[in-house]
């Protein structure tokens, strides 16, 4: 009898930690089953409280060694793009990328780790080709790595945040529609929010990463609340944000974005969503994996979605 294969996601911030146990798909519907969901409480900011609070999940959760971990990593020092380039070597392919991405790069190209896929078939020699390339700051993967390893739960892959949260939409019901719109998917972070616009094949990859601390301004980090016009200050500064994010796209790629936002994360509270719709003219709606695929539990819409996503990518060999 073949053995069940048990993957766990884990999505990690300074206020929280969450996980997500997949262990396995149910009959001929093929969905995953969503066997166990857990958050502990932080704040998470030092090594210590850290390496404490995954063991502390680890215990609770019950993931062994025979679980395959799945984590991923996200914020200034993670880059995401879709580029055109001509197919070359793996080695000369690497090089050539990361000398083309020291214009964009907000950190150093000569220590990151670089990872591409080319998006459509190379025809011939020589062709320009789609190819979505991610860089990770080769320190901060240590140091994610090194956490995971000293609390016992080493990662068996680390997957990068804007990636994920594309992801996350695909394994919802509005992922699966024939739609060739771009997307537009955003996840609402304690300390930042990322934009993605995605789409099938042929449409282009776009991600920014929003500096808008949601847990300081709701103080769910403990923190003094913030004065109200301060915080409609943030709030009308960051669904700016959104609406520039979403022209630059159109007039970059020349195409339309859909007019539905898809909100995920746990800090997508209701009056911020409506804040959003309100600002950028767009419907916003809530990802809800856990209510989708039929967990055990039944959390808040959007805040285990990006556990979810990496337990059911460990279950892809």
């Amino acid at each position: 009898m073949a053995k069940t294969t048990v993957s766990t996601g884990i999505e990690l911030d300074s206020q929280s930690i969450r996980a997500a146990r997949i262990t396995g798909r149910a009959g001929k519907t093929g969905l995953p089953v969503i066997s166990a969901l857990d958050e502990i409480k932080g704040p998470f900011v030092k090594d210590e409280e850290i390496i404490e609070g995954l063991r502390t999940l680890k215990r609770r959760t019950g993931i062994s060694s025979s679980d395959r971990l799945v984590a991923c990593v996200g914020g200034k020092q993670v880059y995401a793009a879709q580029l055109n380039f001509r197919k070359l070597p793996d080695e000369e392919m690497k090089n050539a990328l990361r000398l083309e991405l020291r214009k964009n790069l907000p950190f150093d190209t000569a220590s990151a780790t670089i990872e591409y896929q080319f998006m459509a078939q190379v025809r011939k020699k020589g062709d320009f080709v789609p190819v979505l390339v991610t860089a990770v700051a080769t320190a901060m993967l240590d140091r994610n790595l090194w956490l995971f390893e000293k609390a016992g739960i080493p990662p068996a892959i680390v997957d990068v945040f804007p990636l994920t949260v594309a992801n996350s939409f695909l394994l919802g019901k509005n992922g699966r529609d024939t739609s060739e719109t771009p997307r537009n998917l955003i996840h609402i972070g304690a300390e930042f929010s990322t934009l993605v616009i995605d789409g099938p094949a042929g449409v282009p990859f776009f991600t920014r990463t929003l500096y808008f601390s949601a847990a300081e301004l709701y103080g769910t980090d403990n923190s003094t609340e913030t004065a109200p016009q301060n915080l409609e200050q943030k709030i009308a500064a960051f669904t700016d944000e959104i609406s520039r994010s979403l022209t630059y796209y159109q007039n970059t790629f020349r195409c339309r974005t859909d007019t539905l936002i898809t909100a995920l994360g746990g800090h997508a509270v209701p009056s911020l969503l409506e804040r959003i719709a309100d600002n950028t003219g767009c419907t916003v709606t809530r990802l809800d994996l856990a209510g989708e695929l039929d967990a055990a539990d039944t959390p808040s819409a959007g805040k285990f979605d990006i556990a979810i996503t990496l337990g059911i990518r460990g279950m892809d060999r």
